[in-house]
């Protein structure tokens, strides 16, 4: 037999920690039925006992209006729960409380996890461990979950209540006063009629969803054969409470709930003044009014400097070590097109990505550090009245934060936001925020144009103008399509932590693996299908390669010094190349759609290639990652740079050979930054709205901006004298 065990807890409350520590690598993710809100539980066994644990999603209460709400709520009341686990940040006590009353509602076991009480202790907070289990009345385990301590503590705890050995439970539950208890009262009678909806939910808990106007509840009464009698109880406990007690039943039943939770807090814990903690210090400074925004653009620079500096040492081992394998491969195998599409296809596509990976991954664990020391949601503070003036939702800002990494799981973490319209809003301008697929070809055009200071100053103002177009595009759908107001948010700000490193390092390494995955397929792929665009049919010609041939003959035949035949050897080589990718489709393809671009690539009509570019952005519609192998494939990146340069061969081919300006490359990033998003983008769109009208809004919308931003950007410069 399997007990399972529902894992439910605040946000940031170390939960899904506290999971993995539990299940260790035994866990697996899915989606919870009918919805897009991803699932994970996992088995552990402890005394000859299997007991299941399933991760609900972090929720401050079971009120039901997210997507999270509704899941957590609907599991937590099934039968399939044999335990609840309830998990407690120890550093915030009181508001943790408020979701562990309505979990001592359900009527089934709940046992309790006291996490973090390293932090707690820091801050100088005292908790009475045995006192805060007698007034919850079930057991209580003190944890710090980032070290493991107390899990196996919690495994023996569990592992006796599955066999029913712990007398450390009693039922306890709120007292919400006589009127309100009379009420509820009369509504479990009524509930009672039904024994198939009284199996569905406890009768009281029903009950008292009924009293907050829960809709689900509703639903589920409307069904019922004793809906008529329930609704018009319901209907009388309106009448009579409102006008007695001076509130609506939501408010009054939230206002005993929490008078719960601060009552029980003052009976078990101490703590300091909140204005002398160290949280309260660093606060005063980094959400200052005026200071907060500078600071925050500030570790922005930092951060991006800092990827660029220390990822520069193992991209140029990265970048020797796949020259070394292409020199090799050539060496080794025939000449012919298998050869072809390995050393002038495959190798430079892969490696084009690959040798940004350093920088990724440091990227990625700078900004892990960030969130796990507390600050990013300090950030999301620092942006709330910005968000709230430009009409989007105040969560809004956490899945655009999380767009900086990957667009799809921040499409996905808009579900977090109750209001559907907001949930919209913020899915159709989450792929304007620039991901770390876009980050690539930023460091690769920004690195070749511009000096370092001034590649990290335009990187950055990318990232800006990417949020900065989310919030004025979120306005501009506010006021167009969904008119209203936006719902209030409150955030919460959690204590300041220190990161561990493991975390940190396995969050990075995480992002890294992602794009050697995509390396191995997707890019692999894209490399492989631009390969075949930019050398058919030209590649086929018997004719042109036996010319090829006989020219490298003659220059071998003259006996030249060794310096001056390698010369002539590569000119010709470069030559023979060319005259294949200028007659390829690749070439054909990119001529019909250079008209197009072309005011904002090449608006004095002196480049003859401007088309590889095309091609290169049109590659983007799979995958941003695809650009930047596009680019390495489409110009023949193998050129070495010169003694004392720290390019890529890419670089040193868009720097000599693409026809780019400063200014024209710098409208590339921004055409990059705004146009279509990706497939995965696309189709993850396309699920959270429910219709593909939207997905092709978002691509619509985003090549119209893109296309208009990039020719402001060349003409504005233009405009002050920049090539």
């Amino acid at each position: 037999m399997t007990l399972t065990i529902a894992l439910a807890g605040n946000p940031n409350c170390g939960k899904t920690t506290l999971f993995n520590a539990l299940t260790g690598a035994r866990h697996h993710v899915g989606n919870w039925p009918g919805v897009t809100v991803e699932r994970r539980s996992g088995t552990f066994e402890h005394g000859g006992t299997t007991m299941e644990v399933v991760d609900l999603p972090g929720t401050y209460s079971l009120s039901a209006r997210s997507e999270d709400e509704k899941v957590a709520a609907s599991f937590l009341a099934s039968p399939e729960v044999d335990l609840v686990l309830n998990v407690l940040d120890a550093s915030n006590l009181e508001r943790n409380l408020y979701l562990s009353t309505q979990l001592l509602e359900l009527g089934k076991p709940v046992a309790f996890v006291l996490n973090m009480v390293d932090d707690a202790e820091n801050r100088g907070v005292r908790i009475d461990v045995p006192a805060l289990e007698l007034l919850l009345g079930g057991p209580v385990i003190p944890t710090v979950g980032n070290r493991e301590q107390g899990i196996t503590e919690l495994k023996t705890l569990l592992a006796s209540m599955a066999l029913g050995e712990s007398n450390r439970c009693r039922r306890i539950t709120v007292d919400y006063g006589h009127d309100i208890e009379g009420e509820l009262a009369k509504l479990h009678t009524e509930i009672c009629r039904d024994e198939k909806l009284e199996a569905t939910m406890p009768p009281r808990w029903l009950a008292l969803q009924l009293l907050e106007n829960n809709a689900e509840a509703k639903r589920l009464v409307a069904e019922s054969h004793a809906s008529e009698a329930i609704r018009h109880q319901l209907s009388k406990s309106f009448a009579f409470l409102e006008p007695h007690l001076g509130a609506d039943g939501a408010t009054l039943v939230a206002e005993r709930r929490y008078g719960f939770a601060h009552g029980l807090v003052k009976e078990v814990a101490t703590a300091p003044d909140e204005k002398t903690t160290p949280t309260a210090k660093l606060d005063a400074i980094l959400t200052h009014r005026w200071l907060g925004i500078p600071i925050f653009v500030g570790i922005l620079a930092l951060v991006y400097s800092l990827s660029f500096i220390l990822g520069k040492i193992p991209q140029d081992w990265i970048a020797d070590g796949f020259k070394a394998l292409s020199t090799f491969v050539g060496s080794r195998l025939p000449a012919g097109e298998l050869t072809s599409l390995l050393v002038d296809g495959v190798i430079p596509g892969v490696s084009a990505v690959i040798v940004f990976v350093p920088v990724i991954m440091i990227l990625m664990g700078c900004i892990a550090f960030l969130e796990d020391t507390g600050y990013m949601a300090r950030a999301a503070f620092i942006m709330d009245r910005l968000m709230h003036v430009m009409g989007l939702h105040g969560k809004s800002f956490i899945p655009l934060i999380m767009g900086s990494g990957c667009n799809v799981p921040a499409i996905q973490a808009a579900r977090t936001i109750e209001s559907p319209q907001d949930r919209l809003i913020t899915m159709l301008v989450t792929p304007l925020v620039s991901c770390s697929a876009r980050l690539q070809v930023y460091i690769v055009i920004a690195g070749t144009f511009f000096t370092p200071f001034k590649a990290a100053l335009a990187i950055i103002a990318m990232h800006f103008l990417g949020l900065g177009l989310a919030v004025l595009m979120g306005r501009l759908l506010r006021s167009a399509l969904f008119s209203g107001p936006s719902s209030p948010f409150v955030m919460e700000l959690p204590p300041y932590r220190l990161p561990m490193l493991k975390a940190t390092l396995i969050h990075m390494w995480e992002k890294g693996s992602i794009f050697l995955t995509r390396a191995g397929t997707t890019i692999f792929a894209g490399a492989t299908l631009v390969w075949f665009l930019s050398r058919y049919p030209g590649i086929a010609n018997r004719q042109w390669t036996l010319e090829y041939q006989q020219q490298r003959q003659a220059v071998a035949a003259l006996n030249l010094p060794a310096a001056e035949s390698e010369d002539r050897l590569k000119a010709l080589q470069l030559a023979h190349e060319s005259r294949i990718v200028n007659t390829s489709l690749a070439a054909k393809l990119g001529q019909k759609v250079e008209p197009v671009l072309r005011p904002i690539l090449d608006p004095d009509h002196k480049r003859a290639e401007a088309w590889k570019d095309v091609i290169a952005l049109t590659a983007g519609f799979v995958a941003k990652e695809i650009v930047v192998s596009t680019m390495a494939v489409i110009h023949q990146a193998s050129e070495e740079p010169k003694e004392g340069e720290r390019l890529s061969p890419l670089q040193v081919a868009l720097r000599d050979g693409s026809g780019l300006t400063p200014l024209t490359a710098l409208a590339f990033m921004v055409f990059t930054l705004i146009y279509t998003p990706c497939l995965g983008t696309i189709a993850m769109i396309r699920r959270e709205a429910g219709s593909w009208g939207w997905a092709a809004f978002t691509v619509g919308y985003g090549l119209a901006l893109g296309w208009g931003l990039a020719w402001v950007t060349v003409a504005v410069g233009r405009a002050f004298g920049f090539a």
